[in-house]
Protein backbone atom coordinates (compact mmCIF):
# COMPACT_ATOMS: atom_id res chain seq x y z
CA UNK A 1 0.00 0.00 0.00
CA UNK A 2 1.39 3.29 -0.80
CA UNK A 3 0.67 6.42 0.66
CA UNK A 4 0.32 10.31 -0.21
CA UNK A 5 -0.78 12.78 2.45
CA UNK A 6 -2.10 15.21 0.24
CA UNK A 7 -5.30 13.24 -1.12
CA UNK A 8 -4.96 8.87 -2.64
CA UNK A 9 -4.77 5.72 -1.74
CA UNK A 10 -3.95 3.31 -3.68
CA UNK A 11 -4.19 -0.61 -2.35
CA UNK A 12 -3.81 -3.68 -3.70
CA UNK A 13 -6.05 -7.01 -2.74
CA UNK A 14 -6.82 -8.27 -0.16
CA UNK A 15 -7.02 -5.92 2.11
CA UNK A 16 -6.43 -7.62 4.91
CA UNK A 17 -7.75 -7.31 8.59
CA UNK A 18 -10.73 -7.99 10.04
CA UNK A 19 -14.10 -5.65 8.66
CA UNK A 20 -14.06 -3.23 11.34
CA UNK A 21 -10.43 -2.56 11.21
CA UNK A 22 -11.07 -1.71 7.50
CA UNK A 23 -13.96 0.10 8.00
CA UNK A 24 -11.74 2.31 10.49
CA UNK A 25 -9.28 3.18 8.16
CA UNK A 26 -11.88 3.89 4.99
CA UNK A 27 -13.50 6.03 7.59
CA UNK A 28 -10.06 8.04 7.88
CA UNK A 29 -9.34 8.30 4.67
CA UNK A 30 -12.92 9.67 3.86
CA UNK A 31 -12.68 12.32 6.96
CA UNK A 32 -9.33 13.24 5.37
CA UNK A 33 -10.91 13.82 1.72
CA UNK A 34 -8.49 10.90 0.61
CA UNK A 35 -9.42 9.02 -2.56
CA UNK A 36 -9.33 5.37 -2.03
CA UNK A 37 -9.19 3.14 -4.78
CA UNK A 38 -8.01 -1.04 -5.05
CA UNK A 39 -6.76 -2.44 -7.79
CA UNK A 40 -9.57 -4.28 -9.30
CA UNK A 41 -8.70 -3.92 -12.83
CA UNK A 42 -11.96 -5.27 -14.51
CA UNK A 43 -13.64 -2.57 -12.96
CA UNK A 44 -12.82 0.18 -15.32
CA UNK A 45 -13.36 -1.81 -18.79
CA UNK A 46 -15.16 -0.43 -21.54
CA UNK A 47 -16.81 -4.14 -21.26
CA UNK A 48 -17.41 -3.34 -17.94
CA UNK A 49 -19.79 -0.32 -18.42
CA UNK A 50 -21.61 -1.54 -21.16
CA UNK A 51 -22.48 -4.57 -19.30
CA UNK A 52 -23.40 -2.03 -16.03
CA UNK A 53 -25.56 -0.25 -18.72
CA UNK A 54 -27.55 -3.14 -20.16
CA UNK A 55 -27.42 -4.71 -16.40
CA UNK A 56 -28.64 -1.49 -14.14
CA UNK A 57 -30.86 0.11 -16.78
CA UNK A 58 -32.60 -3.37 -17.03
CA UNK A 59 -32.72 -3.50 -21.17
CA UNK A 60 -30.38 -5.34 -23.79
CA UNK A 61 -32.24 -2.71 -26.24
CA UNK A 62 -35.25 -0.74 -26.86
CA UNK A 63 -37.28 -3.80 -27.55
CA UNK A 64 -36.22 -6.15 -24.84
CA UNK A 65 -35.58 -6.00 -21.31
CA UNK A 66 -33.45 -8.82 -19.46
CA UNK A 67 -35.31 -7.91 -16.30
CA UNK A 68 -34.03 -8.90 -12.02
CA UNK A 69 -30.84 -10.42 -11.73
CA UNK A 70 -31.67 -13.85 -10.17
CA UNK A 71 -28.36 -15.80 -10.24
CA UNK A 72 -24.94 -15.42 -10.57
CA UNK A 73 -21.94 -17.76 -11.23
CA UNK A 74 -18.47 -16.76 -10.86
CA UNK A 75 -15.21 -18.23 -10.57
CA UNK A 76 -11.15 -17.57 -10.88
CA UNK A 77 -9.29 -21.10 -10.86
CA UNK A 78 -5.62 -21.23 -12.50
CA UNK A 79 -2.65 -23.63 -12.13
CA UNK A 80 -4.17 -27.30 -13.05
CA UNK A 81 -2.54 -29.14 -15.22
CA UNK A 82 1.02 -28.04 -14.47
CA UNK A 83 0.98 -24.13 -14.82
CA UNK A 84 2.48 -24.56 -10.72
CA UNK A 85 4.21 -26.95 -8.94
CA UNK A 86 3.97 -29.12 -6.04
CA UNK A 87 6.39 -26.36 -3.88
CA UNK A 88 3.76 -23.32 -5.17
CA UNK A 89 1.06 -25.61 -3.68
CA UNK A 90 2.45 -26.16 -1.08
CA UNK A 91 3.38 -22.96 0.34
CA UNK A 92 6.34 -21.50 -2.48
CA UNK A 93 4.12 -18.50 -2.65
CA UNK A 94 2.23 -15.42 -1.02
CA UNK A 95 -1.28 -17.15 -1.72
CA UNK A 96 -0.36 -20.73 -0.75
CA UNK A 97 1.37 -19.89 2.30
CA UNK A 98 -0.90 -18.67 5.46
CA UNK A 99 1.61 -16.43 6.86
CA UNK A 100 2.00 -14.03 4.18
CA UNK A 101 -1.60 -14.15 3.39
CA UNK A 102 -4.04 -15.77 5.82
CA UNK A 103 -6.95 -16.46 3.16
CA UNK A 104 -4.35 -18.18 1.22
CA UNK A 105 -5.92 -18.36 -2.75
CA UNK A 106 -9.46 -16.88 -1.46
CA UNK A 107 -7.71 -13.85 -0.43
CA UNK A 108 -5.99 -13.20 -3.62
CA UNK A 109 -8.05 -14.75 -6.64
CA UNK A 110 -11.44 -15.02 -4.75
CA UNK A 111 -11.21 -11.56 -4.80
CA UNK A 112 -12.18 -11.59 -8.18
CA UNK A 113 -15.48 -13.85 -8.60
CA UNK A 114 -16.48 -12.41 -5.13
CA UNK A 115 -16.03 -8.86 -6.88
CA UNK A 116 -17.99 -9.85 -9.97
CA UNK A 117 -20.70 -11.38 -7.78
CA UNK A 118 -21.77 -8.36 -5.95
CA UNK A 119 -21.20 -6.34 -8.70
CA UNK A 120 -24.12 -8.09 -10.40
CA UNK A 121 -26.29 -7.82 -7.55
CA UNK A 122 -25.73 -3.62 -7.52
CA UNK A 123 -23.40 -4.07 -4.77
CA UNK A 124 -25.70 -5.52 -1.94
CA UNK A 125 -24.40 -7.59 0.75
CA UNK A 126 -26.13 -11.24 0.96
CA UNK A 127 -27.67 -12.18 3.63
CA UNK A 128 -26.07 -16.03 3.99
CA UNK A 129 -22.89 -17.43 2.95
CA UNK A 130 -21.56 -21.12 3.44
CA UNK A 131 -19.05 -22.25 2.22
CA UNK A 132 -19.50 -25.73 0.34
CA UNK A 133 -16.00 -27.01 -0.34
CA UNK A 134 -13.02 -26.15 0.26
CA UNK A 135 -9.08 -27.41 0.75
CA UNK A 136 -6.05 -26.90 2.38
CA UNK A 137 -2.46 -27.46 1.72
CA UNK A 138 -0.11 -28.99 3.96
CA UNK A 139 0.24 -25.89 5.74
CA UNK A 140 -2.65 -24.58 6.32
CA UNK A 141 -3.29 -22.37 3.44
CA UNK A 142 -6.87 -22.67 1.61
CA UNK A 143 -5.91 -23.53 -1.95
CA UNK A 144 -9.28 -24.43 -2.94
CA UNK A 145 -12.79 -22.84 -1.97
CA UNK A 146 -16.13 -23.12 -2.85
CA UNK A 147 -19.06 -20.85 -1.80
CA UNK A 148 -22.77 -20.49 -2.11
CA UNK A 149 -24.33 -16.57 -1.02
CA UNK A 150 -27.74 -16.04 -0.56
CA UNK A 151 -29.43 -12.81 -1.10
CA UNK A 152 -32.58 -11.13 0.39
CA UNK A 153 -34.55 -10.92 -2.35
CA UNK A 154 -34.20 -15.06 -3.42
CA UNK A 155 -30.92 -14.23 -5.32
CA UNK A 156 -28.67 -16.54 -5.10
CA UNK A 157 -24.78 -16.91 -6.18
CA UNK A 158 -21.81 -19.53 -5.85
CA UNK A 159 -18.56 -18.56 -6.23
CA UNK A 160 -14.98 -20.35 -6.71
CA UNK A 161 -11.46 -20.15 -6.40
CA UNK A 162 -8.05 -22.74 -6.82
CA UNK A 163 -4.59 -23.48 -8.04
CA UNK A 164 -5.60 -27.11 -8.89
CA UNK A 165 -8.34 -26.49 -11.17
CA UNK A 166 -7.64 -25.22 -15.20
CA UNK A 167 -7.30 -21.88 -15.94
CA UNK A 168 -10.98 -20.02 -15.51
CA UNK A 169 -11.87 -16.27 -15.28
CA UNK A 170 -15.35 -16.19 -15.99
CA UNK A 171 -18.55 -14.73 -14.97
CA UNK A 172 -22.80 -15.71 -15.96
CA UNK A 173 -25.61 -13.72 -14.47
CA UNK A 174 -28.84 -14.83 -15.35
CA UNK A 175 -31.72 -12.40 -15.09
CA UNK A 176 -35.40 -12.86 -15.53
CA UNK A 177 -35.45 -12.48 -19.56
CA UNK A 178 -31.83 -13.54 -20.64
CA UNK A 179 -28.21 -13.85 -19.56
CA UNK A 180 -24.73 -11.82 -19.90
CA UNK A 181 -21.93 -14.05 -20.06
CA UNK A 182 -17.92 -13.45 -19.81
CA UNK A 183 -15.50 -15.83 -20.51
CA UNK A 184 -12.16 -13.48 -19.42
CA UNK A 185 -13.11 -11.57 -16.34
CA UNK A 186 -9.17 -10.75 -14.80
CA UNK A 187 -7.56 -10.41 -18.07
CA UNK A 188 -9.41 -9.79 -20.71
CA UNK A 189 -7.87 -12.21 -23.25
CA UNK A 190 -11.02 -14.17 -24.37
CA UNK A 191 -10.13 -18.32 -24.19
CA UNK A 192 -6.76 -17.63 -26.10
CA UNK A 193 -4.54 -19.17 -23.69
CA UNK A 194 -2.36 -16.10 -23.52
CA UNK A 195 -1.42 -15.55 -20.09
CA UNK A 196 0.18 -12.27 -21.48
CA UNK A 197 -2.68 -10.08 -19.99
CA UNK A 198 -1.36 -11.04 -16.57
CA UNK A 199 2.25 -10.37 -17.22
CA UNK A 200 2.18 -6.96 -19.05
CA UNK A 201 0.17 -4.38 -20.35
CA UNK A 202 -2.83 -6.28 -22.33
CA UNK A 203 -5.37 -4.32 -24.72
CA UNK A 204 -8.26 -6.84 -24.56
CA UNK A 205 -12.03 -7.23 -23.00
CA UNK A 206 -13.12 -7.08 -26.67
CA UNK A 207 -16.43 -9.07 -26.57
CA UNK A 208 -19.40 -10.25 -24.08
CA UNK A 209 -22.07 -12.66 -25.21
CA UNK A 210 -25.99 -12.17 -24.53
CA UNK A 211 -28.22 -14.51 -24.40
CA UNK A 212 -31.96 -14.61 -24.80
CA UNK A 213 -34.46 -16.46 -22.84
CA UNK A 214 -34.69 -19.07 -25.60
CA UNK A 215 -31.17 -20.00 -24.94
CA UNK A 216 -30.39 -18.39 -28.41
CA UNK A 217 -26.96 -16.37 -28.10
CA UNK A 218 -25.02 -13.23 -29.22
CA UNK A 219 -21.64 -12.07 -28.84
CA UNK A 220 -21.78 -8.13 -28.82
CA UNK A 221 -18.43 -6.31 -29.35
CA UNK A 222 -16.74 -3.55 -27.22
CA UNK A 223 -13.95 -1.29 -27.79
CA UNK A 224 -10.97 -3.01 -26.46
CA UNK A 225 -9.11 -1.80 -24.06
CA UNK A 226 -6.37 -2.22 -21.39
CA UNK A 227 -8.15 -2.46 -18.34
CA UNK A 228 -4.87 -1.44 -15.78
CA UNK A 229 -4.64 2.16 -17.83
CA UNK A 230 -8.31 2.49 -17.52
CA UNK A 231 -7.77 2.43 -13.98
CA UNK A 232 -5.13 4.74 -13.41
CA UNK A 233 -7.40 7.16 -15.59
CA UNK A 234 -9.57 7.05 -13.74
CA UNK A 235 -8.02 7.41 -10.22
CA UNK A 236 -6.22 10.55 -11.71
CA UNK A 237 -9.39 11.76 -12.59
CA UNK A 238 -10.51 11.02 -8.65
CA UNK A 239 -7.18 12.90 -7.46
CA UNK A 240 -7.80 16.09 -10.20
CA UNK A 241 -11.21 16.75 -8.75
CA UNK A 242 -10.34 16.82 -5.18
CA UNK A 243 -6.84 18.61 -6.37
CA UNK A 244 -9.48 21.10 -7.76
CA UNK A 245 -11.73 21.25 -4.27
CA UNK A 246 -13.74 18.72 -4.64
CA UNK A 247 -14.62 15.64 -2.63
CA UNK A 248 -12.89 11.81 -2.93
CA UNK A 249 -15.52 9.31 -4.95
CA UNK A 250 -16.96 7.12 -2.35
CA UNK A 251 -17.49 4.77 -5.06
CA UNK A 252 -14.87 2.82 -4.91
CA UNK A 253 -14.00 2.45 -1.30
CA UNK A 254 -17.72 1.06 -0.81
CA UNK A 255 -16.82 -1.36 -3.43
CA UNK A 256 -13.57 -2.61 -1.42
CA UNK A 257 -15.42 -3.03 2.13
CA UNK A 258 -18.54 -4.86 0.37
CA UNK A 259 -16.11 -7.23 -1.08
CA UNK A 260 -13.49 -7.28 1.82
CA UNK A 261 -16.73 -8.34 4.06
CA UNK A 262 -18.00 -10.80 2.20
CA UNK A 263 -14.20 -12.60 1.83
CA UNK A 264 -13.84 -12.44 5.28
CA UNK A 265 -17.63 -14.17 5.82
CA UNK A 266 -16.58 -16.92 3.49
CA UNK A 267 -13.06 -17.51 5.35
CA UNK A 268 -15.17 -17.65 8.74
CA UNK A 269 -17.68 -20.38 7.17
CA UNK A 270 -14.26 -22.35 5.51
CA UNK A 271 -12.40 -22.45 8.77
CA UNK A 272 -15.62 -23.44 10.63
CA UNK A 273 -16.22 -26.44 8.44
CA UNK A 274 -18.96 -24.99 6.34
CA UNK A 275 -21.15 -23.38 8.91
CA UNK A 276 -23.77 -20.57 7.78
CA UNK A 277 -22.60 -17.25 7.96
CA UNK A 278 -25.28 -14.57 8.26
CA UNK A 279 -24.91 -10.97 7.39
CA UNK A 280 -27.17 -8.11 9.05
CA UNK A 281 -26.70 -4.82 7.26
CA UNK A 282 -28.18 -1.59 8.22
CA UNK A 283 -28.27 1.91 6.53
CA UNK A 284 -25.05 3.63 8.19
CA UNK A 285 -24.55 0.85 10.85
CA UNK A 286 -21.25 -1.69 10.66
CA UNK A 287 -22.41 -4.79 9.41
CA UNK A 288 -22.82 -7.69 12.16
CA UNK A 289 -22.64 -11.63 11.79
CA UNK A 290 -24.73 -14.55 13.39
CA UNK A 291 -22.79 -17.55 13.41
CA UNK A 292 -24.35 -20.79 15.29
CA UNK A 293 -26.84 -18.07 17.05
CA UNK A 294 -24.85 -15.79 17.88
CA UNK A 295 -23.89 -12.08 17.17
CA UNK A 296 -20.47 -10.60 16.44
CA UNK A 297 -19.71 -7.53 15.44
CA UNK A 298 -16.80 -8.07 13.16
CA UNK A 299 -15.03 -11.13 11.68
CA UNK A 300 -12.70 -12.93 11.07
CA UNK A 301 -13.21 -14.10 15.16
CA UNK A 302 -9.79 -15.01 15.54
CA UNK A 303 -6.45 -15.61 14.20
CA UNK A 304 -7.13 -19.00 12.45
CA UNK A 305 -4.34 -22.11 12.17
CA UNK A 306 -4.38 -25.38 10.61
Amino acid sequence: MQFNVTNIIYSEKPHSGTVLEFQSLLNEAAERNLQWMDGTMWYHSNRTRVIENILFNNSISEEGKLGKVKRVSASFTWGGGGLVDEHWVEGGNGRTDPKRELMGMLGDSGHYPISAVVWAFGWKLPSKIRTTHVKFNSIGAIIECETVLSFEDGGRAIIDTSCLLPHRSQFEVVCEKGVVKVDDLVGGQGRSGNFGAYEGPFVGSTSFTIGDYLGKDEVVQVEPCDHVQNLVEEFSKCVQSIKEGGRANPEWSKRSLITHTIMCAIFESAMRAGIDVELKSESCNPTKFVIEGETVNDIPTMKWTK
